[in-house]
């Protein structure tokens, strides 16, 4: 069983049957990663044409079009969509 980002003090009820066979429950935060050592390294490896994010935004919309990308999601053209809050 695996968990992300959730609040420390929050009890999460897990049924005993669902740990048969030796399972193990992991917690992770950002799948590992280390914030102030990483994302500064993924940012400049962005910034430096290495890590091709752009090429994952299938398209860009605005926060009033949120029902027409909400829509979109089922068409087999559109992977990722991006809400833009500055236009």
């Amino acid at each position: 069983m695996l968990l992300g980002k959730t609040d420390v003090q929050r009890e999460i009820p897990v049924r005993w049957g669902a740990m048969m066979g030796e399972r193990v429950i992991v917690r992770s935060s950002y799948g590992g990663a280390r914030p102030r050592r990483d994302f500064p390294l993924l940012v400049q490896t962005y910034l430096d044409g290495k890590l091709m994010l752009d090429e994952l935004i299938s398209q860009r919309i605005k926060l009033d079009q949120i029902n027409e990308g909400f829509a979109s999601m089922g068409q087999s053209d559109v992977i990722r969509s991006v809400i833009d809050l500055q236009s």
